[in-house]
C-alpha cells in the first residue's frame, strides 16, 4: 500500500506546527519573548494607572474650577473675565497604550480676558533627560522592541537551515518554495502571535474598562490592526532577508542593521530635518511678536491709540449721540470687546503661523515613512490613541472659540447693564452660572482616518514591498553552489 501524498494544506500546517514549536524550544526566543512581554506588560500597567489617575484629577479641577467661579463672589463682568476659568484637555483612554505629545504640549489652558495663554501641566516639563531617555510606553515597546523580537525569531529561519543543511533537504523532498515560505511564515506569525495578542489584547480591554464607547472599541480594533500590519511586514521582511542571505550571520547583521536604521536613525534624521525646515519659535519670542503686533495693530488697524479714537467716532454716528455720556450702553463694554477682536486678530496671525509650522513638520515625518515604516506606525498609533499634534490643535482651538465665547458674554454684560457705573458695576452669581461653559467634542475616528491617509499608504506601500520581496525571495530557494541550499 504506496502512502497518500500530503495535500498543501497538509505541507503548510506541517512546517507551521514544526515552526512554532521550534521557536518555543529556542532559548534566546523564550527570553526575547519573555522580555518584550515583560516590558510591554509593565508599559500597558503604567500607562492604564496614568490615565485613571489623569482622569480623576481632570475631574476634580474641573469641579473645582467651576466652583471656583461661582465663588469668586460679587465683582465687575471685565474683571470676572481676568479672573477666567480653565479649560482641561480630556485623556483618551487609549492613551494608555501610546502617550503621544500630551507630555510635551500641555493639557490644561487658562482663559482670560486679552490673552490666549500657552498651555500648562507639561509633564515632560518636570522630568530629568534620564527620565525622558528612558520612558516607557506600550506604543514605544510595539514600535522599537518587539521588532527585535521578530527579528531574533525570523532571521535563521532559512538561512539556519542552510547553515545546518536541512534546508537542502527540505527542497530536496519537493516540497514547493511557495508552500515552505507560507508554512514558516504562519508558524513564526503564530509564534509572534502568541507572545503579543494576548498581553495587547487585556491592554486594550483594560484601557476601555466599562466606559468604552462605541467609537472606543472601533478605535482599539484599528489600533491592533495597524500593529498587525506592522509585524505582517516586519515578519515578511525577515523572511526576504533570510531566504537571500548565504547564512545566518549575514542575515542577522543585515536585519539588525535595517532595525537600527529604520528605528533610530531615520527618525531622529526626521525629527531634524522637520525642526530645521519648519522651526518653532521660542515662547520669547512667540509673546514679543504678540505683543508688538497688539500694540502697533494688524491689518493697517492703527495704533491702540488710534483705534480707539476710531471707535468713538464710530459708535457716536451710530448711536447718533454727540459724546459718550449720552450713549445708552456703557461705552467701557464696547471698548473692551473691541480690544479683544483685535487681539483675537493679532492671535489668530501668530497661532495659525505657529500651527503651520507644526503642519510642516507632520508633512516631513509623513514623507520620512518612505524610508522608515515606524514613522508610519507612529503616526497611526499617536492618531488613533488621541494623543497627536492634530488632536492637541483641534482641542486648542475649541478652547480658544470658548474663551472669546466667555470673555464677550462678560464684556456684552458690562455694555448693557453697567450704566454709569462702567467698572463700578458688580454683578453676582446669577450672571457666573449663566455664563457658557466649556465642552469638548472630540473629532471622529472617520476624521481621524482621513488625517491619517497618507500614513495608511505608507504602511500598505511597505507591507506590499515587503510581501513581493518575501514571494522573490521564496523563488530564490534553491540549491547554492557547493550543493548548499
Amino acid at each position: 500500500m504506496t502512502p497518500s501524498t500530503p495535500s498543501r494544506f497538509q505541507l503548510i500546517r506541517t512546517l507551521a506546527v514544526k515552526e512554532l514549536r521550534e521557536s518555543f524550544r529556542d532559548g534566546r526566543f523564550r527570553v526575547l519573548a519573555a522580555s518584550v512581554l515583560l516590558l510591554l506588560v509593565a508599559g500597558l500597567a503604567s500607562g492604564w494607572l496614568t490615565v485613571r489617575e489623569d482622569r480623576q484629577a481632570i475631574a476634580s479641577a474641573r469641579a473645582a474650577d467651576y466652583q471656583t467661579w461661582l465663588g469668586q463672589g460679587a465683582r465687575n463682568p471685565h474683571s470676572a473675565a481676568h479672573f477666567g476659568r480653565y479649560a482641561f484637555k480630556p485623556r483618551p483612554l487609549l492613551s494608555a497604550l501610546d502617550r503621544g505629545v500630551d507630555g510635551y504640549l500641555g493639557s490644561a489652558v487658562w482663559l482670560e480676558a486679552h490673552w490666549q495663554d500657552p498651555f500648562a501641566l507639561r509633564p515632560a516639563e518636570d522630568r530629568t533627560a534620564l527620565q525622558r531617555f528612558g520612558e516607557l510606553s506600550a506604543a514605544f515597546t510595539l514600535q522599537a522592541l518587539a521588532p527585535l523580537l521578530v527579528i531574533f525569531v525570523g532571521f535563521a529561519t532559512f538561512a539556519g537551515e542552510r547553515d545546518r543543511g536541512t534546508l537542502r533537504q527540505l527542497v530536496s523532498l519537493g516540497v514547493e518554495n511557495r508552500t515552505l515560505m507560507l508554512g514558516k511564515a504562519l508558524g513564526l506569525g503564530a509564534a509572534l502571535a502568541l507572545v503579543l495578542v494576548p498581553a495587547l489584547a487585556l491592554g486594550i480591554v483594560a484601557a476601555l474598562g466599562s466606559g468604552a464607547s462605541a467609537s472606543g472599541i472601533a478605535g482599539a480594533a484599528l489600533l491592533a490592526g495597524v500593529y498587525g500590519l506592522y509585524f505582517a511586514l516586519l515578519l515578511a521582511l525577515v523572511l526576504a532577508v533570510s531566504a537571500w542571505a548565504r547564512n545566518g550571520r549575514t542575515a542577522l547583521v543585515v536585519l539588525l542593521g535595517f532595525w537600527m536604521l529604520t528605528t533610530l536613525v531615520i527618525p531622529r534624521l526626521v525629527a531634524d530635518g522637520a525642526e530645521r525646515t519648519h522651526p518653532i519659535p521660542t515662547p520669547r519670542a512667540f509673546f514679543a511678536a504678540i505683543a508688538e503686533d497688539s500694540e502697533r495693530g494688524v491689518d493697517g488697524a492703527g495704533t491702540a491709540a488710534e483705534r480707539r479714537s476710531a471707535l468713538e467716532q464710530r459708535v457716536l454716528e451710530e448711536y447718533d449721540v454727540e459724546s459718550l455720556d449720552e450713549l445708552p450702553v456703557t461705552f467701557a463694554g464696547i471698548s473692551l470687546q473691541a480690544s479683544e477682536e483685535h487681539s483675537n486678530r493679532v492671535y489668530d496671525k501668530h497661532y495659525g503661523d505657529l500651527w503651520q509650522r507644526y503642519s510642516g513638520q507632520e508633512r516631513i515625518h509623513n514623507w520620512g515613512a518612505a524610508l522608515s515604516p515606524m514613522l508610519a506606525v507612529r503616526a497611526l498609533s499617536m492618531a488613533i490613541a488621541g494623543t497627536d499634534v492634530s488632536r492637541h490643535r483641534d482641542f486648542a482651538q475649541a478652547a480658544e472659540s470658548h474663551r472669546r465665547i466667555l470673555v464677550k458674554f462678560l464684556n456684552d454684560d458690562l455694555t448693557h447693564n453697567a450704566g454709569e457705573a462702567a467698572f463700578g458695576y458688580l454683578a453676582d452669581v446669577e450672571l457666573w452660572r449663566a455664563a457658557p461653559t466649556f465642552t469638548y467634542q472630540p473629532p471622529g475616528l472617520a476624521g481621524v482616518l482621513r488625517q491619517q491617509i497618507p500614513a495608511f499608504a505608507w504602511l500598505g506601500l511597505w507591507l506590499a514591498a515587503a510581501t513581493i520581496l518575501a514571494a522573490r525571495a521564496g523563488r530564490r530557494l534553491q540549491v547554492l553552489p557547493g550543493g548548499r541550499a
